[in-house]
């Protein structure tokens, strides 16, 4: 509420002036309605010499809802993108003890999407809830908003503590490397703007309401400035390391096949098992012995290519759309080698295995 308003009513009333003579005043001065009808039932209509101020829990209700929304968007805001940064991280720079180079996942997306919706709704509501402080200063002092900013607080300082000390911990055992220490950075560069924006808010808060209240405006724009280039930078070269929506669901295509093939290759292990000879064609492991779930490809409706080579050598046959995520040569499986593929058709050499 704008606060000149809210003192002309009051110094009005304390004067005797009718309310309904306040009400068209302040009309023909170009007040809103829904403004003067607000600050007038800000107080509370009594015969007493100074106007007294009507209790109005609604508003209180109304802020804790917005403070609430605002902290939780903060904090999902605050851990997804902690998890897109720990994604790029081990995409890019992978460990020594690790078995595979990360590659974008699911997870990845939607840490992503969390991001894009979390950061936008947390500054909308920081912006409105700012805007009535500058209105309004005494608001600085909301029971919520004090109870919610010491919580961040606490949580800000626990992970700072946390972090600090699992830094400690990788230096003495003797393992640092370039992957833990981004991680750190990364988790240091989110919680510190956070705890110490807030940190520095409350202080503020104890002084003069009207000075910190003008003293707080720069700090927050500047952060606001800071986080968007941050976040924009981040979410933008994420999206281009997992790829576009059809990107993604090439991908996934792609995964189906794999596992697709993986499984009609166990069935042909099991019906030369059974049955002493290869299977003419992939239909006949359609049985009630074989667990074949599709010798379709997903995406066209087309079988899958079978030809026989040679007694229990065999080619399973696909086309894909992309080519197989990069990972380690050494120390990985022959087992998950064999599935590699470009783009196009691809042609698997395999041989059955039984105990015939």
């Amino acid at each position: 509420m704008n606060e000149e308003l809210r003192r002309f009513i009051k110094e009005c009333l304390e004067k005797g002036i009718d309310r309904d003579e306040i009400r068209n005043v302040l009309l023909e001065a170009g007040w809103q309605e829904r403004d003067v009808r607000s600050a007038l039932d800000d107080f509370a209509d009594v015969d007493f010499p100074v106007a007294v101020p009507r209790p109005r829990p609604y508003r209180h209700a109304r802020e804790a809802f917005l403070y609430l929304v605002s902290f939780i968007a903060l904090y999902v805001f605050a851990f997804s993108l902690g998890a897109v940064l720990f994604g790029l991280i081990d995409h890019t720079f992978s460990d020594s003890l690790d078995r595979y180079r990360s590659s974008p996942s699911t997870a990845d997306a939607t840490a992503i999407a969390a991001v894009i919706v979390a950061f936008p709704l947390y500054l909308i509501l920081m912006r409105r809830l700012t805007q009535a402080v500058a209105t309004d200063p005494e608001r600085r002092q909301s029971l919520v908003r004090r109870w919610l900013t010491y919580l961040t607080l606490v949580v800000g300082a626990g992970i700072i503590l946390g972090d600090i000390i699992t830094l400690l911990a990788s230096l003495l055992a003797g393992d640092p490397t370039v992957n833990f220490f981004l991680k750190v950075a990364a988790v240091l560069l989110i919680v510190v703007p956070i705890f110490g924006y807030y940190l520095w808010d409350m202080r503020q808060a104890e002084d003069d309401l009207s000075a910190s209240a003008a003293r707080a405006a720069p700090v927050l724009r500047g952060l606001v400035i800071a986080a968007v280039v941050v976040v924009v930078a981040t979410v933008g070269y994420s999206i281009y390391v997992v790829g576009t929506p059809g990107q993604q669901r090439n991908v996934r295509l792609d995964e189906q096949r794999v596992d697709d093939l993986r499984i009609i290759s166990q069935n042909i292990d099991q019906y030369y098992e059974l049955n002493g000879e290869m299977p003419a064609n992939l239909f006949d492991l359609q049985g009630p012995r074989y667990f074949v779930q599709s010798i379709e490809d997903p995406q066209t409706g087309r079988p899958y290519g079978y030809h026989l080579v040679g007694g229990t050598d065999y080619e399973l046959c696909a086309v894909f759309n992309t080519e197989s995520p990069e990972r380690r040569d050494e120390r990985r499986p022959f087992s998950e080698a064999i599935w590699d593929h470009g783009p196009g058709l691809t042609c698997f050499p395999l041989t059955a295995e039984g105990e015939r």
